[in-house]
């Protein structure tokens, strides 16, 4: 099972835009709750993991079609 930089374009394009808007949100943000980035980065974790899980599962299943 290999992973590709292609399959992992979309998160990609996902987690780069959203670290930047809120890095400015944050930054712009007069009192910024420890709690808010906290929340953000276990997000951030979260959807990579399951976006991870589910490209690992697809090829999990390709795998076995093919032998």
């Amino acid at each position: 099972m290999t992973y590709t930089v292609k399959q992992f374009m979309p998160l990609i394009t996902f987690v780069i835009p959203s670290i930047i808007i809120s890095v400015l949100l944050f930054t712009l943000t007069e009192m910024v709750l420890w709690s808010m980035i906290v929340g953000f980065v276990v997000l951030l974790i979260m959807a990579s993991f399951s976006y991870f899980m589910g490209i690992r599962g697809v090829l999990k299943e390709k795998d076995t079609e093919t032998k």
